[in-house]
């Protein structure tokens, strides 16, 4: 709580002093520190006019979308997810917000697998720095063959490594029994492929089939989709009575 006052407090007196509205918003998330600039998604990446880019932002090219990070933490610290699993760290602002989340419920850990050793270890010193070691665990392999032997057992899983290996990923976790909570699939929306040739149409339609014949799994309940900016796919678990 302390963290989530002071973050607030410093974004109002520095953050948003210096980095203007975005969307003719001062909107920051509490989990968010100050010193992460934000910038008009629209600004950092090519998008169709379908996917309103102009009204989301993001901390840098390489990270997701605020609006998105700031549902997988509010949906941590609804569903109160103890075991949390993220693939493909990139800069670790994911990491952050799920660790965040985690610290807020007062319990939890984050297990990001990143096969970069450089982001690894700038990820893990990040996480010192903000207060949140305890709440998150690098793991710096492959992330199907971390998912193919651990013995962990999640409660949520955001999915954000390459396109072409979340559904396999998801797969193996469904396979193994090994999450029973909400599997959560970045940079879905189908408008991609139209804004940025190095998407490639025929392998991001694979991967939204795949997507979409997994959530009509007998083993899930559905899904739910959001279009916008660079999109997300949810799919939620079929729930034990």
């Amino acid at each position: 709580m302390i963290t989530r006052m002071k973050n607030s407090l410093l974004g109002a007196a520095k953050g948003w002093r210096l980095h203007p509205p975005v969307s003719g918003r001062s909107w920051r998330p509490s989990w968010l520190a100050p010193d992460y600039p934000l910038h008009p998604e629209a600004g950092l990446h090519p998008h169709s006019d379908e996917e309103k880019a102009k009204l989301f932002m993001a901390a840098d090219p390489g990270s997701t979308e605020i609006e998105t990070l700031n549902w997988l933490h509010a949906t941590v610290c609804l569903t109160k997810a103890s075991s949390l699993l993220e693939t493909g760290s990139a800069m670790g602002l994911g990491t952050i917000a799920l660790a965040s989340a985690c610290r807020d419920n007062g319990f939890g850990k984050v297990h990001s697998i990143e096969i970069d050793p450089g982001l690894c270890e700038q990820i893990s010193l990040t996480l010192k720095q903000h207060g949140l070691a305890d709440y998150a665990e690098m793991h710096c392999m492959d992330s199907r063959d971390f998912l193919r032997t651990t013995n962990l057992v999640f409660d949520f899983g955001f999915f954000d490594s390459l396109c072409e290996l979340r559904a396999e990923e998801y797969e193996i976790c469904l396979d193994r029994g090994i999450l029973r909570g909400v599997a959560a699939f970045h940079d879905t929306s189908p408008y991609r492929p139209r804004s940025m040739p190095q998407c490639s149409p025929s392998v991001h339609e694979d991967y939204r089939a795949r997507l979409e014949k997994l959530a009509d799994d007998a083993r899930c309940s559905g899904h739910f989709e959001n279009i916008l900016s660079r999109g997300l796919f949810v799919i939620f678990p079929k729930q034990a009575i």
